[in-house]
């Protein structure tokens, strides 16, 4: 153990000595570097000094300014041409027709979509510097360029295929993305129309999209160009020879025998990973400086324009104008607020849906891609989409390679016109066998009963309740026994309880009227027939003046000027919430008459669902709704599903009337989704007890069944 661990010791020892070796060789080229620099600018050393300062003081770390600089030494240069990544601004700002051509000729695999590629690759090296540009705009810029060969226009006419340049050009792009990784893409819409927005680059990779050829005439021209400008500027500007350089290469140099190609990083010279990060010794970019910084080979780079002080002002503006951290949250939170407030309520809602178009919008968008040939090559699908297509009509006279006629299908010569025109594209496309729709909810309101009333004369403790099918809403204004002189019949509790309610809702809403002692019953009935009570409505009566009524004829103690409806839920119903209130204050009419805004609050809670009404009188009647009671007139239907399974129910009774409206072709009748209720006796099936053969002697007496306690 004691051997390992001296062999350990040992090793970290030969590391230290290793990493302060190239510490200070490193060092020692920083000072050489900064030496040679101050060959040409005397006051390099304060800049450096001011920089590093400021660099401390926004970082806090302690400052150490720079200690005394060698002498540099002179050794006779040696003309060879820098090795610098591809400068586009420079490499074309002096190229030619011929060396353009000579760029970009066809590979030797012949492939059209590589020749595309370094079309868009060499664009995207000229935007110097470099910012975000769509697809669009990069084809526009190729094809405005005048240097452009026939081979180039040719390849970007077989990529693009009928869809055009465009296609080509946004092909290019994302092969690039994921093969070569030399770009940043994101998708964006505008128009309706699918576009592709080149966020970054990485010029390292983006210069082997380049061909061979056009990959050496370009570093040539780059080092013609730098070594003259160099060379001019040093001679012009300091009168003096060009024979000094450092005692050793400049990869070397920089990173005392590290890794050479660390000095440029893909973002530039001098640059972090994004072109924006600290040079050597962690000095700013060039830009903060003033000074063209070196090359490698002791080249120098082209000179840049130097800062002045108004620059220094703006960038100071621009740092001062940035919002801080706490502006961003509470600008954030700002817009949070803004889009609650403007986001539509459940009430505007539900009001603009009444408004829509039945069965959606009618419009229909048509597809960018114009015909379902492309649509499918764009979207890499056997299918086109579901927007609206064209085709192409190619008449034996027709001429492809004119293009598209400008006035299409306004062209008064269109038999003989030799330009390309279009039709409205109405073939199907093959998609197999279509899947069968989904049946509709079994209490979702046909057509017919939408628009019309419908009722049953019948004593509802004995009718049979399955027979009606299923039901969204339900409303019972059943006739309390309160203990009282009323002018109607009464029920007794207990045929309260016996009503085959549950038979009539899975999932849906029952809003029970209840009074007086009502009130208890009228919950323990809800829980009986498998309802959970949630809310609760309060009428409050007015009289003809609309003023409240304090002489109401119920009420042991008090006089009662208001009354109550239970709200049971059953099941997970579809509804709208928070869209009304639970107060109504409407006039008082007929005796046991309900206020009319009951129904239109129903219809809102509740759209398009069959809804039924309990205890119902001929006033009560509505489109949409099926009335029961015993003081309706007769027995009126026109749901054709309903009309059978009443006429086999009981077929001793006439139903009106005798030729009902039929429904469309396309609505579907709910009814047929259900079991027949004739198979066996549903009554044993809900538990619903046998009718009584007569009343009890105790409790007979006149049967308003459909009246209500007040």
């Amino acid at each position: 153990m004691e051997a390992k661990k001296e062999d350990t010791i040992a090793t970290i020892k030969s590391l230290r000595a290793q990493l302060e070796t190239r510490i200070q060789s490193q060092h020692t080229t920083h000072l050489d570097l900064l030496a040679s620099l101050q060959h040409f600018d005397p006051d390099i050393i304060p800049t450096v000094d001011l920089s590093l300062r400021l660099l401390s003081s926004f970082n806090r770390r302690p400052f150490s300014p720079t200690p005394p600089l060698p002498t540099p030494r002179k050794i006779t240069h040696q003309h060879t041409a820098p090795q610098l990544p591809p400068d586009p601004k420079l490499a074309l700002s002096r190229s030619d027709p011929t060396d353009a051509e000579q760029s970009f000729a066809l590979d030797e695999s012949g492939n059209p979509l590589a020749v595309v590629r370094a079309m868009v690759a060499n664009y995207l090296l000229q935007r110097v510097p470099f910012s975000p540009i769509d697809s669009s705009t990069v084809l526009r810029k190729i094809e405005n360029d005048e240097n452009m060969t026939a081979a180039e226009k040719a390849a970007l006419r077989d990529v693009g295929g009928e869809s055009g340049a465009i296609l080509a050009v946004e092909m290019a792009l994302r092969s690039m993305e994921d093969e070569n990784g030399g770009i940043d893409l994101e998708e964006f819409v505008v128009g309706g129309k699918s576009r592709v927005m080149v966020l970054n680059i990485d010029r390292t990779r983006l210069l082997h999209e380049l061909p061979e050829e056009g990959q050496n005439h370009k570093k040539a021209r780059i080092n013609d160009i730098s070594e003259s400008e160099s060379l001019n500027s040093i001679n012009q500007n300091q009168g003096m020879n060009n024979d000094w350089v450092m005692q050793r290469p400049m990869s070397e140099m920089w990173m005392g025998g590290g890794d050479p190609t660390m000095m440029y990083s893909p973002g530039g010279p001098m640059g972090g990973p994004r072109g924006r990060g600290m040079g050597m010794m962690g000095l700013p970019p060039r830009g903060v400086m003033g000074r063209s910084p070196l090359g490698p080979n002791n080249q120098l780079m082209p000179p840049q324009r130097q800062r002045t002080e108004e620059d220094d002002l703006k960038d100071l503006e621009a740092l001062l104008n940035k919002k801080s951290f706490r502006e961003m949250q509470k600008s954030k939170t700002g817009e949070e607020i803004l889009n609650i407030i403007n986001r539509p309520t459940a009430r505007e809602t539900a009001v603009a849906a009444k408004f829509k178009s039945k069965g959606g919008s009618q419009v229909r968008e048509y597809c960018s891609a114009l015909t379902k040939e492309d649509c499918r090559r764009q979207s890499g699908s056997f299918l086109a989409c579901k927007k609206v297509h064209f085709k192409r009509i190619i008449a034996p006279h027709t001429d492809i390679s004119l293009g598209d006629c400008s006035f299409l299908d306004t062209c008064r010569h269109m038999k003989t016109c030799k330009y390309v025109h279009y039709e409205l594209d109405q073939t199907p496309d093959d998609i197999g066998p279509e899947k069968s729709l989904k049946p509709p909810r079994a209490d979702y309101c046909s057509e017919v009963e939408l628009g019309e009333p419908q009722w049953i004369n019948c004593d509802i403790r004995s009718f049979r309740m399955d027979i009606l099918g299923q039901f969204g809403v339900i409303m019972a204004d059943p006739p309390w026994d309160i203990h009282m002189e009323l002018p109607y019949g009464t029920m007794a509790d207990d045929e309260m309880r016996n009503l085959n309610v549950p038979a009539l809702q899975t999932d849906g809403l029952i809003f029970l009227w209840v009074t007086g002692r009502a009130m208890e019953l009228g919950r323990e009935c809800l829980d009986l027939w498998g309802y959970k009570r949630v809310e609760e409505i309060i009428w409050v009566k007015t009289n003809q003046l609309q003023r409240i009524i304090r002489t109401g004829r119920t009420g042991h103690w008090l006089n009662h000027s208001k009354e109550h409806c239970l709200v049971g839920i059953k099941g997970n119903p579809e509804i709208n919430r928070n869209i009304d209130t639970d107060v109504i204050v409407a006039e008082v009419r007929e005796t046991s008459r309900k206020p009319d805004e009951m129904y239109p609050m129903l219809e809102r809670i509740s759209p398009r669902t069959r809804k039924l009404e309990l205890f119902a009188r001929m006033h009560n009647t509505q489109a949409g709704w099926i009335s029961l009671g015993n003081q309706l007139q007769g027995v009126r239907l026109v749901d054709e599903g309903l009309r059978a399974r009443y006429k086999a129910a009981y077929p001793d009774k006439e139903v009106q009337p005798s030729s009902p409206p039929r429904a469309s072709a396309m609505e579907i009748d709910s009814s047929a989704q259900m079991k027949s209720p004739f198979a066996s006796d549903s009554r044993m099936q809900y538990g619903e007890p046998a009718a009584p053969e007569a009343a009890n002697p105790s409790e007979e007496r006149a049967m308003a069944v459909d009246a209500n306690t007040n």
